[in-house]
């Protein structure tokens, strides 16, 4: 059941990924009203934010399973177990790799968008003038250009454009950080609890042995104790034998017996 619901949530974001290329194919290539596009927008954030959450949480329950997996490592269906946890996260990187490469794409399109309407308002513009007014936050350079334009009309329209599409490529740029960080957890992470399992193993080996060393200890104790009582006893009987011998002896020599 867990590991169909992780793939139902995999399944999920896979739809969610369609929707925004579809949404930022539409932003891209077709000619709306402002309102329309505040509300094309809007919906590319909220989609691309639950799909940034859900990601989130696919990842740490795929983490979880992991773990588990390492604390159980000797249980006879293991091997099953982790050949669910490899699909499972192979499936996940791969939809990873999707959502980044196709946000990458849209960011590149939006750049491209950006850079002909830069074009239009200053022809005369060179390539590295074009993309400093792309890579930079501060757009009054560029509005400056609008208000001294003769094509005033579009030359507003242009700048509209420009500022709406330099917000479109901070926040693909955000997702795609946001993406490789947790290609980063994914990676990291299982590594970081096989490390910690190894050390407890470790530590219950050493403690193991420890005990064993100290039971060995313990017995060559008893047993050394045990001899040198054994000894006593035989010394004791011996001197006894010797006194009788003495005593024997004697009497003999005075005639007692």
């Amino acid at each position: 059941m867990y590991v169909t619901s992780i793939q139902n949530d995999i399944a999920i974001v896979e739809r969610n990924i369609s929707q925004i290329e579809e949404l930022h194919n539409i932003s891209l290539n077709s000619v709306s009203s402002e309102e329309q596009t505040v509300h094309i927008t809007r919906q590319l954030d909220q989609i691309t934010q639950d799909t940034t959450q859900l990601s989130n949480r696919i990842k740490k329950r795929i983490k979880d399973i992991e773990l588990a997996n390492l604390r159980q490592r000797n249980s006879p269906d293991i091997q099953i177990r982790n050949t669910q946890a490899g699909t499972l996260k192979e499936k996940f990187m791969n939809t990873l790799r999707r959502f980044q490469s196709s946000e990458s794409e849209a960011r590149k399109k939006y750049k491209e968008r950006m850079e002909r309407q830069i074009k239009i308002v200053k022809p005369e513009a060179t390539q590295a003038e074009v993309q400093q007014i792309v890579e930079s936050d501060n757009q009054q350079i560029f509005a400056q250009s609008v208000l001294q334009s003769t094509r005033y009309g579009d030359a507003n329209r242009a700048l509209r454009e420009v500022q709406t599409r330099h917000d479109d490529i901070k926040k693909i740029e955000k997702t795609v950080l946001e993406l490789h960080q947790l290609f980063m957890d994914m990676e990291t992470l299982v590594t970081d609890q096989g490390v910690v399992m190894n050390n407890i193993e470790e530590n219950t080996q050493q403690t193991d042995t420890q005990l064993q060393s100290g039971t060995q200890q313990v017995e060559t104790a008893i047993s050394s104790a045990r001899g040198a009582r054994k000894k006593k006893w035989i010394c004791l009987i011996i001197s006894i034998i010797i006194l009788i011998i003495i005593v024997v002896i004697v009497l003999k020599t005075t005639n007692v017996i």
